[in-house]
């Protein structure tokens, strides 16, 4: 609890969108692994001697990838969920490859945001629409600042908006 309560307060201390994708993939690789159990049958026999193993340090289910799927093949999360989760991956795996960290300002970024289900419904389009009056504003200097500033804020209400869709689909 208090290494996701220091991580959460991490993102707000991000100074790129690289960074930022570390703190925020390790949220979610943290939510899924504590909410992984509830998925499984709640027999204590078999949280200890089926469970437990799997989910060790160096047991198949550490990473967000293979988890995301199990979860998702018992029917425990959305298509939609799950394939935020996996573009959080992605996006993390491409700013890792870049020789140098990936801006809040980077084209990329703007994908990453547009492309996620949990920000394409329409109560929450509107972090979308603010981000594009801005990314298209005629006030360059101005504007970048205030451009990459709301992308930070959309970051992180969007991972805090899918941490809370994770546990509200697995604990339903």
């Amino acid at each position: 609890m208090i290494q996701k309560i220091e991580l959460l307060e991490g993102l707000e201390g991000c100074e790129n969108a690289t960074d930022f994708l570390l703190v925020s993939n390790k949220l979610i690789n943290l939510k899924l692994k504590a909410l992984l159990p509830n998925v499984f049958v709640q027999d204590k026999l078999v949280m200890e001697y089926a469970v437990g193993p799997l989910l060790k340090e160096d047991g198949p289910l550490v990473t967000t990838d293979v988890m995301s799927k199990l979860i998702l093949a018992m029917g425990k999360i959305s298509l939609g969920t799950y394939a935020d989760i996996g573009l959080y991956h992605q996006v993390l795996e491409y700013a890792e490859s870049q020789s140098d960290k990936v801006s809040f300002g980077h084209d990329m970024v703007y994908d990453f945001i547009t492309n996620q289900a949990i920000l394409s419904t329409q109560q929450d389009s509107f972090y979308i629409e603010s981000i594009n009056q801005l990314k298209f504003s005629s006030f360059e200097i101005f504007s970048q600042m205030r451009y990459e500033s709301l992308i930070k804020t959309v970051l992180k209400l969007s991972c805090e908006m899918l941490l809370e869709k994770i546990e509200e689909e697995i604990t339903k």
